[in-house]
């Protein structure tokens, strides 16, 4: 094939436009043909970030708040604060991603406001999503009616206090984790 037929076919092969995308909450010029698999590359990598950050967040919360709780509270030993931790692990590990994707889409619906505002929208996160799973743990745990009871209501207290809390560690984390406003306040900014 001459040079000259050469540019000749190639000036007849269809170069698609430029085309804005939208990456990481900011716009970027990009030509599909060549970049629909480095943007599909990008959004994965940004799940799994994503991904691991709410299973830290959700794992390191919750060891904090259970060393004073098992250890002094419950008079629990070493060993057996090790032990139930171990198993908090793997079951936060489960629902962490779950529980931020809630969290988010509660906080898209009714929005960031004043503090008392986010404190109620943040403990209703906490508590409407969480309180189920520990009753349910409860009852296949076997425990009696008035020890799910009672174990529910202080439940309801300590969660209360810890839904604003852990909200505002998983939003500092998502700013220093992924560098980045947290999705559930970029669904509000608009």
């Amino acid at each position: 094939m001459s040079p000259q037929s050469l540019s000749q076919a190639t000036e007849a092969i269809p170069v698609s436009p430029p085309v804005l995308v939208l990456e990481d909450e900011q716009l970027v010029e990009t030509t599909q043909s060549t970049n629909t698999e480095l943007n599909k590359q990008c959004n994965r990598r940004t799940r799994g970030d994503e991904w691991l950050l709410d299973v830290f967040a959700m794992n390191s919360f919750s060891w904090v708040i259970a060393i004073p709780i098992e250890l002094l509270l419950a008079g629990m030993s070493w060993s057996e604060h090790l032990k139930v931790r171990l198993l908090a692990v793997v079951f936060n590990t489960l629902i962490a991603r779950p529980f931020s994707i809630y969290r988010n889409w509660v906080v898209a619906r009714f929005g960031r406001g004043s503090g008392l505002h986010n404190y109620a929208v943040d403990t209703f996160v906490f508590l409407s999503f969480q309180l189920p799973l520990y009753t349910l743990n409860m009852i296949l745990g076997g425990a009696s009616a008035i020890e799910i009871a009672t174990a529910c209501g202080t439940f309801v207290l300590i969660a209360g206090a810890l839904g604003r809390p852990y909200g505002l560690y998983l939003d500092c984390l998502r700013r220093l984790w992924l560098n980045r406003r947290p999705a559930a306040d970029s669904a509000t900014a608009g």
